[in-house]
């Protein structure tokens, strides 16, 4: 059997409401509000995010390959589910690939990690998508695009969903398109496209699946549909024979359209409240359709997320000012090429700083996260051991400073012991800063630090814990 061994939903702690949008240009508000990325984060970090929560539910802790799928990746050249499977400390050996150019990706590092899975090659491949589409100011797009990422485990063990069957169809259609050299997507929303774009191939791939699993659509627990706008799934899902009460909320009104992960989050959402033996079908849309029928397992009723997708859609900082918001998305851009590293250094800093492995004495126990030949405590240096540290930990002591450069002064910092040994200076995210404590519950998350040397630079800041 192969399917789902895990799952996990990653939403940014901040919110925009699309009246503070319409405001700033004294334009119609499409209601509700929108998920968005704080200036530290990306698409890489948030799927970094959903990865780890994904697999530290999954037996075993570790994973045999990441495939990252994308539309607005960080590196154009160079490996950006590398850099995510070092972050998460897989083994050398473990499979790594990127996808990406059509919001489809996610559906197609799905059925990757299918076929390796399937052929023997690997087990529990990690599939991370998420996106950070950026839209042109003042335009419907940018009350329309949210950010977020997911993640899902394929594997043969411990399947939640066994994968039924699963297909697509292509067609070059003008959606939405982005050139090499374009911050912004460029849309050609109208009735057409979404005629002709998405509500055909989308109806195509879903009949197609349909056939193949001999079923019928009334036996469909779950279904699970990528949508364009608020709510041309549901026009497509009465099309097709559906009712309302089978079509998974999209939830428009909390987070918006969120690209690439968009089928795979609303996936993770939908197990969360499957049960046993439920049909669940799922299907996204972008440069044609693809689709998947799975069938819930025995063994969905005893899993549970590190972090539900529901408490993170309840959650929600608000950026209170429009023009904040966008300009600290630049933010780290705008400081200049401030930083440069060769090679060399990144290479013997690359354990300690992305794969968070420390030193531990074997003759004290004693860890931290520098490594150095002499024990701190015994002064013993026969017997140190480089080993992983923990991502979760308790404030020890902290700060709060004025003058940190930072879009959104103050920024606290803390000194964090981690869980099992070990101390990480680092900055408090996620949070107010007047909400930070000694003995605060945090867990580490990779974030941007700096731009500098050509390259996005990367490092640990620590979060409130989500659970």
């Amino acid at each position: 059997m192969i399917g789902i061994t895990a799952f996990s939903a990653a939403i940014p702690a901040y919110r925009v409401a699309r009246d503070t949008i319409a405001a700033a240009w004294e334009s119609r508000s499409l209601g509700g509000r929108l998920a968005a990325h704080r200036f530290d984060e990306d698409s890489l970090t948030l799927a970094a995010s959903a990865a780890q929560d994904c697999l530290a539910t999954l037996p075993g802790g570790s994973a045999g390959g990441l495939y990252f799928a994308t539309t607005t990746a960080p590196f154009l050249e160079r490996l950006n589910a590398g850099l995510i499977a070092a972050i998460l400390d897989l083994p050398p050996d473990a499979r790594t690939a990127d996808f990406g150019n059509s919001l489809r990706a996610g559906l197609f590092a799905l059925g990757a990690a299918t076929d390796a899975v399937a052929a023997g090659r690997s087990d529990n491949i990690l599939v991370a998508a998420a996106d950070t589409r950026a839209a042109a100011a003042g335009g419907d797009e940018e009350q329309n695009y949210g950010d977020a990422a997911a993640a899902i485990a394929i594997g043969k063990d411990h399947v939640l969903a066994e994968i039924v069957t699963r297909g697509g169809v292509s067609d070059d259609f003008l959606e939405t398109v982005r050139r090499d050299r374009d911050p912004y997507v460029t849309s050609f929303a109208s009735k057409f496209t979404t005629d002709r774009g998405y509500a055909r191939s989308m109806a195509a791939a879903i009949r197609k699946n349909l056939q193949n699993a001999q079923l019928e659509p009334v036996q469909i627990s779950k279904l699970v549909l990528s949508s364009p706008d608020k709510g041309a799934h549901l026009a497509l899902a009465k099309k097709l024979g559906f009712q309302p009460a089978q079509v998974q909320d999209t939830a428009w009104e909390q987070i918006g359209v969120t690209g690439t992960p968009m089928p795979l989050l609303l996936l993770a959402a939908a197990l969360e409240s499957a049960k046993p033996g439920d049909y669940l079908l799922l299907a996204g849309h972008g440069d044609g359709a693809g689709a998947m029928i799975l069938r819930a397992t025995e063994a969905l009723a005893k899993y549970r997320p590190r972090v539900t997708f529901a408490a993170q859609l309840a959650a929600g900082i608000e950026f209170r000012s429009y023009a904040k918001w966008r300009k600290s998305c630049d933010y780290l851009r705008e400081q200049g090429e401030t930083l440069e590293i060769s090679n060399i250094f990144y290479a013997k800093e690359e354990s300690q700083n992305v794969r968070l492995r420390g030193v531990e004495c074997g003759h004290c126990g004693t860890r931290q996260l520098q490594h150095q030949r002499l024990c701190p405590k015994c002064s013993k240096s026969d017997a140190i051991k480089e080993v992983p540290l923990a991502r979760t930990g308790v404030v020890f002591t902290f700060s709060v400073d004025q003058l940190f450069p930072s879009p959104f002064p103050p920024t606290a910092t803390a000194v964090v012991d981690l869980e099992g040994g070990g101390r990480i200076f680092c900055e408090v995210v996620d949070c107010a800063p007047d909400t930070v404590r000694i003995g605060l519950p945090v867990e580490l998350t990779i974030r941007r630090l700096k731009e500098g040397g050509g390259l996005h630079h990367y490092y640990w800041k620590c979060r409130p814990k989500r659970f």
